[in-house]
This record gives C-alpha cells, sequence and structure tokens, in this order.
C-alpha cells in the first residue's frame, strides 16, 4: 500500500521522484534477516550477510569479493600494478629515463653506449608493459590523462637510443641537404630539442609521486588521527573524529586538473622557447669558420702548383695556426701569462685530414696536404720565442703542443677514419689518438667516429667552394666539443631538478587557495555530513568537536599574543602586518556551521526512532527526493512512561510559564536517562515516553545490565526532582497552592516494561513523528497510570524484573498480578518502595555560576565520561543504588519487617484468604508511619464489592484493563 501510494503521489504532483522498490519479507521477520547490508571497515566496505542460517555472519573483505566477480587476468593485472616492488621499479626507472641520458653524456664516452642503449630499451619494454596492465585492470584509464602521460612519456624514450639519436642530428658527411657549418648549427637545435622532449618524463614521474600519495592518504584514512590538543583540552574527550584525511572527489579533481595544467603549460612554455627563436651562432661566423677557409684557400693554390716552395709554406702555416688557434691541450696548460687562449672555450680541434667519395682521391690529396716535420719545429721555435715575453706575445696565445703530437703533425696522413656506411673517405691525423694520461688523454680517439655525434663538429670550406668539388674532396677538420656536452649535461640536470621542484611548488601555490579556501572547507562539510549519515545521533558530538577545536584556536592565538617578543614585533613590521580586526566568516564556514546545527536539530527532533529515516534518506544521495515513510523496524526494548502529576491544574495557574516549567523537568529527565544510555522519544505535554533499545549481538548480560540501569534511572528521577532547588521555587506558588493545598510539590509518576515495538515514522509526508507503535507502548502507559491506584511512584512490569539482575530485582517489591489491556497473558506489578517525602531541597550554589559555550561544553563531557563508564565491567548498578544518598534517604523507612509483613499478606490474598490478608495488610498500611499504598489498594479493591470474601472465579490475577480508574 505505501509502495502503491507513494508512487501515485510522486506521479500525480510531478516531484520526480523515483518510488521505493519494496521487496516482501515474511511476516515477524527482520528487516536484516533478508537483506545484505555494507558496514564500513579499516579494509573497505565489509559485506555482512543479515541472514541467520548457521546462526553465524560471514565475512568478506572487498578485494576478495571483487576478486570473485572479474577475470582472472584482471585480477592479476591489478596485483602486478598495484604492488610496492612494481610501483619502486617504475619509478626508479623513470628517474632512469630523466637523468640517465646525461649522466651518459656527462660521465661515460662512446663504448659505453651500448649499455645505456640496453636500460633504455629495458625502460621501453617496462613502460609499455605497464600501459597494458594499467589498461587491463583499471576501468577508468583507457583514453585518460595518466594514459596520454605514460605513452607520451614511454614515446620519448625512443629518442634516448644512440641509433635514433644520430638519425635526428644527421650525418655531417651528407651534403646534399645542408651546406657548410649550418650543419651542426641544425644539429645543435635538435639536441636542445630532443633535451626538452626528454622532460616529458616529468608527468610520469609525477604520476608515480601522485599515486603514491594516494596510496598514502588511503592508509591515513584507515587510521584513527586525533591530532593535538591545546591549552586545558587534552583531558577532554568528543568521541567522534571527522574523516579530515579522507579527500574529496571534489578536491580530487580539482588538484589532480591544476597540476595538469601547470605541467603542460611549463613544458609547452620551454618547448616554445627552444624552437622559436634564432640561434646566436647564426648573427656571426667563429674563427673555425673562417680558418677553414683560410686553409682551404692555400691548399687550392698550392694543389694547383704543387712544387711551388712559398705556396706550400703557406699553405703548412695557415694548417698550424689553425691547430695552434684551437690547441686541444690548452684545456689542461691553461693560459700563460693571463692572456686569452683556446682553453676559454669548450670546444677544440682534434682531427685534421682529406675527406672525399673515392678512396685513391683522398690518398693523392693526404700526399700534398702533409705537413713537413722542418716546418712544424720551425713554427714551434717561433711561437716559443714570441710567447715568453709579455711584451713580445701575441693578444692571443697559442700554447704549446706535446713532442709526441708534434710528431703527429709532422707525419704523413696515415690514418684511415671511413664512415660506417662505407660511401666516404677519411685521411688524416688525430691529435689524440694515442692515450696520454698525464695531458687529460684518457680516452683515445684516433677517428671522428669515436666520439659520438653530439660530442664532434664538422668544420670545412664554405665559400669559393662547389658542392660536386667538395663531394670529390675536401679538407676538414674535427673539434671535440666533450667539455661543452659535458657542462650541457650538468645543467640539463639542474633544470630537470628545477623543473620538478618548481612544477611541484607551483602546483602547491596555485591549489593552497583553492584548497584553504573552498576545498577543506568543503572536506570538512563532506566528513561532517558523513558522520551525521552513518550515525545521526552523533550529530551533537561532532557539534562538540567543532566548538573544541574552535576553543583550541582560541587558546593557541591567546598563547601566541602573551609569548610574543620584539622580534615577533619587528617581523610584523617588516611584513605590513598590523593588528588585524574580528574577520568576517566566509560563506564556506557559516554553511559548515550550519550544517552541524542542521544535524544537531535534527538528532533532537527525530531521536532513536528517527536515526533509521534520516540515516535512510542522507543515503539516497542520488537524488534530492525526500523518502520519510519508510518502513518500520521491529525492536526489542525496555519502554519507560514517565508522567508530570497534576499537570493540568499547572497549566492553567502557570499559563505561558508552562513551557519553562515543562523544560525545567524535561532537563533532569532527559539528563538522567541518557546518562543510564536511554533515549528520550517523545515529549507530550505531561507525559515523556523513554526508550532503552537492546541493540544487535547485545546478550542476556548486558541486557541485564541495561534493565537495571533503566530501574536505577527512574529511582534517580525521582530524587533529582525532589531536590531540585528550581523545581522546589513551585511548592510557594500562590496560585499552586491555593488549588493544590499548602503542601503541594512537583512529582512525577512512572512505569516500566519490557517488549517489542515497531520504530519508525508515523504521520505522511506533509508530516511525521518519529516514534514507537506497539501494544506493549501501551502497556508501559497503563503501568504508569496505575501508579495512582497503587499510590506509588514508579511500578515496574514483571517484563522487567525477570531480565533485570538478581540484585537489581530483590529491590523491588511484588504489589499485585494483573491483566492489562494489550497482554494476553497477566502479569506480576513490582514496586520501587521510596519515599520522596524523605529528602530535603539542595540548597543554591553560592556563587552564581556563568554557564558560558564553554562551560556547557565541559559538562557535557563530564556528563559523557559518566556515561561510558556506565558499560564497564567494574561498574555495578546495585552499587550505585546501594551508594546512592538520595535512594538510601528515600529507602531508609522500609524496614525488614515491614517487607516480611506484606509479603505474607500478599500471598494470602493471591491464594484468596482474604480475611488473612486484611489483618496483615491493614498493619501494613500504617506500619511505617504513612500510609503504604499498595496495602491500602489491596484493601480497598477487597472491600468493594467483595467484602474481603474472594469470588469463587478469584485465580490471584485482578482485572486492571487502562488503568484510567480504580
Amino acid at each position: 500500500l505505501d509502495h502503491a501510494v507513494g508512487s501515485a503521489r510522486c506521479a500525480s504532483l510531478e516531484w520526480g521522484c523515483q518510488p521505493r522498490s519494496v521487496q516482501p519479507r515474511p511476516a515477524g521477520q527482520d528487516i536484516k534477516d533478508a537483506v545484505f547490508f555494507q558496514h564500513p571497515g579499516p579494509e573497505g566496505n565489509l559485506l555482512y550477510d543479515g541472514g541467520k542460517d548457521g546462526g553465524k555472519e560471514r565475512k568478506w573483505s572487498r578485494k576478495r569479493h571483487e576478486a570473485a566477480h572479474v577475470p582472472k587476468y584482471v585480477a592479476w593485472s591489478r596485483l602486478v600494478v598495484e604492488s610496492t616492488l612494481f610501483t619502486a621499479l617504475t619509478t626508479l626507472l623513470t628517474v632512469y629515463a630523466l637523468t640517465g641520458d646525461d649522466i651518459r653524456l656527462m660521465a661515460t664516452n662512446e663504448p659505453a653506449d651500448i649499455v645505456f642503449d640496453g636500460l633504455t630499451l629495458s625502460c621501453l619494454a617496462i613502460f609499455t608493459f605497464e600501459v597494458v596492465l594499467c589498461i587491463i585492470a583499471k576501468d577508468d584509464y583507457f583514453m585518460s590523462f595518466f594514459m596520454v602521460l605514460d605513452v607520451s612519456s614511454t614515446i620519448t624514450l625512443v629518442l634516448d637510443l644512440t641509433l635514433v639519436n644520430d638519425l635526428i642530428l644527421g650525418d655531417e658527411e651528407q651534403l646534399s641537404n645542408v651546406r657548410g657549418s649550418r650543419t651542426a648549427k641544425i644539429g645543435a637545435r635538435m639536441t636542445r630539442i630532443i633535451r626538452v622532449m626528454r622532460l616529458v618524463r616529468i608527468l610520469k614521474l609525477y604520476k608515480a609521486i601522485y599515486e603514491a600519495n594516494q596510496a598514502k592518504k588511503r592508509r591515513a584514512a584507515r587510521k584513527a588521527n586525533p591530532g593535538e590538543d591545546e591549552d586545558d583540552w587534552d583531558d577532554l574527550d568528543v568521541g567522534v573524529r571527522t574523516k579530515l584525511n579522507k579527500e574529496s572527489l571534489v578536491g580530487k579533481k580539482l588538484s589532480e586538473l591544476t597540476t595538469r595544467r601547470v605541467i603542460c603549460l611549463v613544458l609547452t612554455m620551454m618547448l616554445l622557447h627552444k624552437v622559436v627563436r634564432i640561434d646566436p651562432s647564426q648573427q656571426l661566423p667563429t674563427s673555425a669558420t673562417y680558418g677553414v677557409d683560410v686553409v682551404n684557400q692555400a691548399f687550392v693554390q698550392l694543389d694547383a702548383n704543387p712544387t711551388n716552395e712559398s705556396l706550400r709554406l703557406g699553405y703548412e702555416h695557415s694548417v698550424l695556426q689553425y691547430l695552434y688557434y684551437h690547441n686541444w691541450f690548452s684545456q689542461q696548460q691553461g693560459c700563460p701569462l693571463d692572456l686569452p687562449c683556446a682553453a676559454v672555450y669548450d670546444s677544440q680541434a682534434f682531427w685534421f685530414g682529406i675527406v672525399s667519395n673515392s678512396e685513391v682521391v683522398a690518398a693523392q690529396k693526404a700526399e700534398i696536404a702533409r705537413i713537413r716535420p722542418s716546418t712544424v719545429t720551425a713554427w714551434v721555435a717561433s711561437v716559443k720565442e714570441v710567447e715568453t715575453d709579455v711584451n713580445t706575445a701575441w693578444l692571443f696565445n697559442y700554447g704549446t703542443v706535446p713532442p709526441s703530437v708534434e710528431a703527429v703533425i709532422g707525419s704523413p696522413f696515415s690514418l684511415h677514419c671511413n664512415t660506417r656506411s662505407g660511401t666516404t673517405f677519411r685521411l688524416g691525423f688525430s691529435l689524440i689518438g694515442k692515450e696520454l694520461p698525464e695531458l687529460g688523454v684518457a680516452y683515445p680517439v684516433p677517428c671522428p667516429e669515436d666520439l659520438r655525434r653530439p660530442e664532434r663538429i664538422k668544420y670545412f670550406a664554405n665559400i669559393l667552394t662547389d658542392e660536386t668539388d667538395l663531394r670529390a674532396w675536401h679538407l676538414a677538420f674535427y673539434f671535440d666539443t666533450r667539455p661543452f656536452v659535458y657542462w650541457e649535461s650538468v645543467f640539463s640536470l639542474m633544470v630537470t631538478a628545477y623543473i620538478c621542484v618548481s612544477l611541484c611548488a607551483a602546483s602547491i601555490v596555485f591549489a593552497g587557495d583553492a584548497n584553504r579556501l573552498v576545498l577543506h572547507p568543503v572536506e570538512n562539510m563532506i566528513a561532517k555530513v558523513e558522520t551525521i549519515r552513518d550515525n545521526p545521533l552523533a550529530a551533537m558530538k561532532v557539534a562538540d568537536e567543532e566548538f573544541k577545536i574552535e576553543e583550541m584556536t582560541r587558546a593557541k592565538t591567546r598563547k601566541l599574543e602573551a609569548n610574543k617578543g620584539p622580534f615577533q614585533f619587528l617581523r610584523e613590521i617588516m611584513m605590513c602586518k598590523g593588528k588585524e580586526g574580528p574577520a568576517e566568516l566566509m560563506e564556506t564556514v557559516i554553511l559548515e556551521k550550519t550544517i552541524i546545527k542542521l544535524g544537531s536539530l535534527l538528532a533532537l527532533g527525530f531521536g532513536q526512532a528517527g536515526a533509521s529515516i534520516i540515516e535512510h534518506n542522507m543515503n539516497g544521495v542520488d537524488s534530492a527526493c525526500v523518502d520519510a515513510m519508510i518502513e518500520g523496524i521491529r525492536v526489542e526494548c525496555i519502554i519507560g512512561a514517565t508522567r508530570i502529576r497534576d499537570f493540568g491544574t499547572a497549566t492553567e495557574v502557570l499559563q505561558s510559564k508552562v513551557m519553562t516549567f515543562v523544560n525545567q523537568i524535561a532537563e533532569i529527565v532527559h539528563g538522567v536517562i541518557d546518562e543510564f544510555h536511554g533515549y528520550a522519544s517523545k515529549n507530550n505535554g505531561d507525559f515523556f515516553l523513554m526508550i532503552w533499545r537492546k541493540t544487535a549481538g547485545m546478550d542476556a548480560t548486558k541486557l541485564s545490565k541495561l534493565a537495571d540501569m533503566s530501574m536505577l534511572a527512574f529511582t534517580r528521577i525521582l530524587g533529582a526532582v525532589h531536590r531540585s532547588p528550581v523545581l522546589a521555587g513551585y511548592r510557594g506558588h500562590p496560585g499552586l497552592q491555593q488549588r493544590l493545598g499548602k503542601n503541594c510539590r512537583v512529582h512525577l509518576s512512572s512505569g516500566l516494561h519490557y517488549g517489542w515495538a515497531i520504530e519508525g515514522a508515523v504521520g505522511s509526508e506533509f508530516k511525521i513523528d518519529a516514534s514507537y507503535l506497539s501494544p506493549n507502548v501501551s502497556i508501559a502507559e497503563t503501568v504508569e497510570r496505575a501508579t495512582k491506584i497503587y499510590g506509588v511512584s514508579i511500578l515496574v512490569a514483571e517484563s522487567v524484573v525477570n531480565i533485570c539482575s538478581p540484585a537489581v530485582a530483590a529491590k523491588c517489591r511484588l504489589i499485585d498480578r494483573v491483566i492489562i489491556t494489550g497482554s494476553v497473558t497477566p502479569m506480576e506489578l513490582y514496586v520501587v518502595d521510596l519515599d520522596y517525602m524523605s529528602l530535603t531541597v539542595v540548597p543554591p550554589p553560592a556563587m552564581h555560576i556563568n554557564w558560558t559555550s564553554r562551560q556547557r561544553f565541559r559538562v557535557r563531557q563530564f556528563l559523557e565520561a559518566e556515561k561510558n563508564m556506565k558499560w564497564h565491567e567494574d561498574a555495578k548498578m546495585v552499587s550505585l543504588f546501594n551508594e546512592n544518598p538520595e535512594i538510601a534517604a528515600m529507602r531508609f523507612r522500609y524496614t525488614l519487617e515491614f517487607i516480611y509483613v506484606f509479603n505474607m499478606g500478599y500471598q494470602n490474598y493471591s491464594q484468596g484468604e482474604w480475611q488473612v490478608a486484611q489483618r496483615l495488610l491493614t498493619r501494613t498500611r500504617t506500619m511505617l508511619g504513612v500510609v503504604d499504598g499498595p496495602s491500602l489498594a489491596l484493601l480497598r479493591f477487597m472491600e468493594h464489592p467483595y467484602q474481603f470474601e474472594a469470588p469463587e472465579s478469584w485465580h490471584g490475577v485482578r482485572e486492571l484493563g487502562h488503568a484510567n480508574s480504580q
């Protein structure tokens, strides 16, 4: 019916809500018996089987539950991708991918390239394997940002392979596309572009750090993080911690997008900066370019007339001047006489010879191009003579060459350094062709191919030459650029480190304000909403926690202000920070506090009976439709009913102040009930309905203790009401004295019963009340009304006495066996003997307590601690009953003799011996010095209309009905 009416109403009013799907279940079966439900645990959502087959609950972890529903290859892929070993391996390889090529160029020579190529191929294979596994294992990975990140980073690894790198830079011997020194310039530009492209791998490193951070947050979210208390709040425990470690989806998405854009922006700027600009070397030719033209012109003249001595001598001097001007050994010797030399540059000539497409032509030209030893000796002598004196030295210092190298320069061109393709032939000599450790030649370089392509530059004639002639033969100088490459690699590593740090800093700075002003408050709100959703009654504790944080912040601020020294004032002056006025609350803070207040009001308004309503609607976040009319839940509980005596008269007399009057009583009733783990369910003017709910898994021992607490709570309530100085003030109210007599006082009567009840919403979609419906609720109300018949303050039904502990049950006196409307079987009624007239009013405190928010918070924490102690194993309710001075004062009048005589009178009454019962009960009626209500009630029942003669139908059971009248 509920399903049909709800569907019809949604359709007619066009609310856009979806009707609930109602699953039929067997009558009398508890809801959890027919469904599965999830419970958040430390390892994720744990699945419990609510059924009672086998009498045990079965639990599976989330991973095992998922593994049972996914193919094995998917589960295996997830296991590999999420393993710590694989993550550490990929992170280590990512660091190598960022720095490996620079380390190769900086610390090794060409023979080690095969090792680095193997490492690069391994990285390429492992990263490709990782991409494939992620596509299989992660549902949201394919075509995502992280997939593009991984693929692009993996592709750039190909650029680090030596073969690919050489192809990109090009062969300096290929003259079809480029001319002259432009080959070197284009190669240098491509080298810079490749270095920038390599920085794309920072994205992969970012992914590794990001996933590690997410895993750390997930682990931290599973642990309690109580934080640090300040000031005098160390001894206070709120009991509910919001889930601040859990990152919200909004924060996760915004942080991810911010970091993506920052990384892409920086890399794009660096790439464009390297590509869209003119190389400074294109402004003017260098000395190497000019010099090779001079040497080539001299050789062309010599080649035309080989026997001309002056032409040969001019050619040889031009070659020697070129080699000495770009002296390779100046790096080790330095620049003497503080004059500039080749050492101030990062590239020097190391190989000179003939380059031709014909080996015969190369040999012919090499014979002409050789330098005579006598010319070398004369040149060295002239250079030494000039450069020994600062007054005669040239502006540029040529430096010296080792004698062994001088011999190489003056020897025939004997080094055949043909290209690996076999199409170009080289014949010449190398200045560093042999190992000379004392002169810095630890790695000999006989041929240009013994250096990597980025580590050498070729210079040949640019003017007065034809491309056909160049292909046939030409002179060439090869320069060693390893010092330049070394420092370029060093700076590249520094740039990589700087970009990593700057990207992290930029991401933090860009996301910091959004996190502080928006995301963190939103995550706090989400955490509080989730706490209220999981346990609606915890909203008050959430409010207490928020207040505690506010007080801690204020205490910390006060402490900083008190301990502020002169340096702090100086710092504030330098930072232009003045004393700030009261800050205006941000809208997010206002919204967060509003959520806390709304949750607290929901908890106060709905109570325990409405917790399931709140939880059901807050869990359904996929729709804004409110479904308040949820199916009721059957619960086992102890039901308590309390009524204010003479409330009608008090309402007429107090009128507008009656609300204050009721709230003053409710503060006592609800406070004591909460201390003894009960819940206030209904407040209806003069009537209060209380519930002690039996929770799932509660054993008989705890249920017995719960019953003990319910009886002790009503006993404490009676004492507190009659000792309250606030309520004692109504005894002198003229209006009340006139209507109720001069001995009037505020008084309560209570009844207790145990049974089942339906917990849920009562009403319609226009107005609901969360309450408990059951015949047992009516029985509890009837038991309370019976207190007037028996002249007592507290009546306890047999159902409660049977489950309480024997020690507490002994505090009750059996006074009758009755049949009450709503109960098909007779039940015994017990009274807790209490003489509230023996109590004295507590004097008001001498000092007026200023009940600030801080004081109320501390009192609530004290009461919460007292409440939690009740469930401790050492806490015995009978001890609290016996040791309470108020209860002892109220029970002092009731002697053992009185109990024995009354019990004998009751037994005779129950067995039909009413004449004997009359004699004994008449005695107990006045034995205490005051009239005993149960004795008087039994005497009246036997007298009218039976005249102390038990009827033939008497079986010891009295028909009480609704107990509305005697």
